[in-house]
């Protein structure tokens, strides 16, 4: 076999940060596509400028008439969680990409002289880039390299040229004083300093070696996978639960609407809303309480169905990062689902005297039925659904180790 030469380690080094160049660039490219995604929020307000007012005169009108509070309580709170879930999942969807784009580490920063301690200092993802002139270059062109990097029109594009430009400076040596706890030479004689803090505000490490180019490649790549991995699943979730809330809303507030027109007293509904339309609201509800709990859970299956044979599905809420809003949202449809069946029922009984309570309890039964089908699993695990809104709520994944994990780690070693 061919020894391996350091000119063949360099050219392979050199390809694979060719090809990394690539793969990062296409990773970019579907974050920029879940980043234009993301502002589909502002979908709401449009499809949905109606639904809000007509919905509220119907809650409102029902409480002064005195009707009861099972079913516009039962209606607001369902239509309150209808609304509240999407634009959860599109603030996480931010989240998740602010996580993608930026990083709080920056190469080469050490603990602040002033403070002890690592300073928290976000930057863009992707660093400046550096040339390897260490191993790269010889020593003349070492030298023609520092001459160019000199030159005052390149030092100009991050340093000032003009000395009597001091506004600029105090306020970068500032900034980099309460960043770093670095002092800066005041005045010109310091351009030499701050154009290092700005290659190390740009995430440009002194060490520029090609090996440790190659090795930070690798993690940024991974950690970019790992990133868009949740980033696209939770685009996915937050479209299918848009579309599910765009749906109900419009269908509840044509109700109300109809509601409105037909009421002699133009909308004021003096002598309560209609039991009818109650039922139809609540019903609609009833029925968007499993298709969105069936929503959120739909990315899984067909990623599962799309790839047979590599496991069971129940697999996949093993990864409780990977199922955090997932859970959190079925456990938010339960919620809607036991109010909108409550107003169901109660608005039911007053349809008709004989038919009404079978009415109310057969829509029940059937929406009950449906959620099951579509959230069934998620019974099995009353606890993970709790944890999983606890972990939505803080914003953070793993605060402290599972009580199986601390057993694992108490167990003692096979010999």
């Amino acid at each position: 076999m061919t020894p391996i030469t350091d000119e063949d380690s360099r050219a392979a080094m050199r390809a694979f940060l060719q090809r990394s160049e690539v793969r990062l660039s296409t990773v970019h490219r579907v974050g920029q596509a879940l980043l234009g995604g993301s502002a589909l929020v502002l979908l709401l307000p449009l499809f949905l400028r109606d639904g809000f007012p007509k919905l509220t005169t119907l809650l409102i009108a029902a409480h002064d008439a005195g009707q009861s509070p099972l079913v516009y309580g039962g209606i607001g709170l369902a239509a309150f969680l209808s609304i509240l879930l999407p634009v959860v999942a599109i603030y996480l969807l931010v989240g998740d990409l602010l996580g993608f784009y930026f990083t709080s580490n920056t190469f080469g920063s050490s603990d602040s002289g002033r403070t002890g301690r690592t300073v928290f200092n976000p930057r863009f993802i992707v660093p400046g880039l550096g040339f390897n002139d260490d191993d790269e270059l010889s020593p003349a062109m070492a030298e023609a390299l520092a001459d160019g990097r000199r030159d005052p029109w390149t030092r100009a594009l991050l340093v000032p040229a003009n000395p009597d430009d001091d506004g600029w400076r105090d306020r970068f040596d500032t900034r980099t004083f309460e960043v770093w706890g670095t002092v800066a030479a005041e005045g010109p004689a310091g351009d030499d300093d701050r154009l290092r803090q700005s290659f190390r505000l740009a995430g440009i490490h002194r060490d520029r070696t090609l090996a440790r180019d190659v090795a930070r490649t690798e993690a940024l790549l991974a950690k970019h996978v790992l990133s868009i991995r949740i980033a696209v699943l939770r685009y996915t979730k937050a479209l299918l639960l848009l579309i599910a809330t765009t749906v109900a809303t419009l269908g509840a507030a044509g109700l109300v609407e109809h509601a409105i027109r037909i009421d002699p007293a133009g909308g004021a509904f003096t002598g309560g809303v209609p039991n009818r339309y109650l039922y139809l609201v609540a019903l609609v509800y009833a029925v968007w309480a499993p298709v969105a709990a069936r929503s959120v859970t739909a990315p899984l299956r067909m990623i599962q169905r799309h790839t047979p044979g590599v496991g069971d599905l129940d697999d996949a809420y093993l990864d409780r990062r990977l199922t955090q809003f997932e859970s959190a949202a079925v456990l938010a449809t339960l919620v809607a689902l036991v109010g909108a069946v409550a107003a169901l029922t109660v608005a039911g009984n007053g349809l008709d005297a004989d038919l009404g309570p079978w009415f109310g309890a057969g829509a029940a039964v059937v929406a009950v039925g449906l959620w099951l089908l579509a959230a069934g699993r998620f019974l099995t695990r009353p606890r993970h659904l709790l944890a999983a809104v606890g972990q939505t709520l803080q914003g953070r994944d793993a605060p402290a180790p599972s009580e199986a994990m601390r057993a694992a780690r108490t167990e003692p070693d096979e010999p």
